[in-house]
């Protein structure tokens, strides 16, 4: 079994910023990578048993581990229905500046996983545990769908225009933000960002839709990963995952 990866700290998808108000000494963790980082994999089921979006978050995880990160979790039941459910007051008692950005900011909590009811996500790592990544896959089930993933798509152009750079302030607590384009052209929305709190991380977020479906590659970690290598690693896994669905 994998070494638990300790420094694995909020994705891309998941800032939880409301944590930092209470615990102002620390970093809130990555519940969201959690699963896949302490090992203990889920078994797969039968292909037969398989959703749409549950063969293509696997054909993901199975590319991720020719890719290197070998140590997979699928997550689902009562953890994949937390993770559908949005984060709710993440910014409360926190100072985004400039204000303006708080809203698109927030809206980084988005995932797919919150769309519709055919949702899957796997989880996974690297051998020596420096990198924690993941697939999600959800089925858009109707305009209501499709209008919240455009939405997430403006906001995220929207911090790539007004807000490159945002400072974070909590209660004795103070990050900030550098977010930039990575230049991956195959995806519909794509994301690099680091954060310098007490646990420094970079972030990389790519989404795109497909069909009736939509699709996210979400990496995190304690070393810099704007290389087009590394961005070459999360579009083969996504392009991989999204051929299952068209």
């Amino acid at each position: 079994m994998a070494k638990k990866f300790t420094a694995v700290l909020a994705a891309g998808l998941l800032l939880t910023l409301s944590a930092c108000a209470a615990e102002p000494a620390d970093m809130p963790q990555d519940e969201t990578h959690k699963i896949a980082s302490e090992g203990s994999p889920t078994p797969t089921p039968e292909v037969q048993d398989l959703s749409t979006a549950e063969v293509a978050a696997t054909a993901g995880a199975v590319i991720a581990a020719k890719l290197g990160f070998p140590n997979s979790a699928k997550i689902q039941g009562e953890d994949l229905a937390a993770l559908a459910e949005k984060p709710t007051d993440t910014l409360k008692d926190i100072v985004v500046l400039p204000g303006n950005c708080a809203a698109p900011v927030d809206d980084l909590n988005w995932s797919p996983v919150q769309l519709g009811t055919e949702a899957a996500r796997t989880d996974f790592t690297n051998e020596s545990q420096n990198i924690t990544g993941s697939i999600e896959v959800a089925k858009l089930e109707n305009d209501k769908d499709r209008q919240a993933l455009q939405e997430h798509f403006a906001n995220v152009s929207t911090i790539l225009a007004d807000c490159q750079s945002v400072k974070i302030n909590g209660l004795d607590y103070s990050e900030t933000l550098k977010f930039s384009d990575p230049k991956v052209e195959s995806a519909d929305s794509a994301l690099y960002y680091t954060r310098n709190g007490k646990y420094p991380q970079d972030s990389l977020v790519l989404i795109t839709a497909a069909g009736d479906y939509a699709g996210m590659v979400s990496f995190v970690s304690s070393k810099p990963l704007d290389d087009k290598t590394f961005n070459q690693v999360a579009t083969s896994i996504l392009d991989t995952a999204m051929t299952q669905v068209q």
